[in-house]
């Protein structure tokens, strides 16, 4: 199984990226395939909204940057795991970036996905509030992914009161959670 992971924080090892890493290391006890990425450090200039994937006049995306290469790595994959902060009531920029370039995948003419649908996918959205305060991020990643591109969500990971880099270490069960939710993919 390949597996992609994205981090949408700019915080580098903080929250998100920790308990998107405990998901990985459950999902490698099982032998699968683990690339990550951190979407801050991504060369991704962003959708243009062209049209030339909708055209059909480009295979995926007409900008050449880092996120262009990756997008055949994603059709390619066979779970798609998106970790982000929440920044003012919603997913950060990085994420919302990313989440613009995956509009290849989307067929304008009949309202249909190509490509993604069947595949798994992983949600992980951590903020300094409640997690319950925002389930809101996560009920909008699984209308792109669970909804408009018809995947099969594998788990979401709704953590809380996360303000300080390292606050997650104090929430081990959301990290064994994390790990459990890799373990179980296949």
């Amino acid at each position: 199984m390949k597996v992609m992971a994205f981090v949408g924080s700019g915080r580098k090892e903080g929250n998100t990226s920790k308990i998107v890493g405990a998901i990985c290391d459950g999902i490698k006890e099982n032998g699968h395939d683990v690339e990550i990425y951190n979407l801050s450090e991504l060369d991704n200039k962003g959708c243009r909204a062209c049209g030339l994937c909708q055209a059909n006049k480009v295979e995926y995306c007409s900008i050449n940057d880092k996120m262009t290469e990756l997008l055949p790595k994603i059709a390619d994959a066979d779970c798609i795991i998106v970790g982000t902060p929440v920044y003012m009531l919603q997913v950060s920029g990085h994420t919302k970036q990313f989440l613009d370039r995956m509009f290849t995948f989307f067929i304008e003419s009949n309202n249909t996905t190509r490509i993604l649908p069947g595949k798994k996918y992983i949600t992980v959205t951590c903020s300094g509030a409640p997690a319950e305060a925002f389930k809101n991020v996560t009920e909008y990643l699984n209308i792109i992914f669970g909804g408009y591109s018809k995947m099969v969500n594998a788990g979401n990971i709704i953590a809380g009161n996360l303000g300080d880099k390292d606050d997650i270490l104090s929430q081990q069960e959301i990290l064994k959670q994390a790990e459990e939710i890799g373990r179980k993919l296949n």
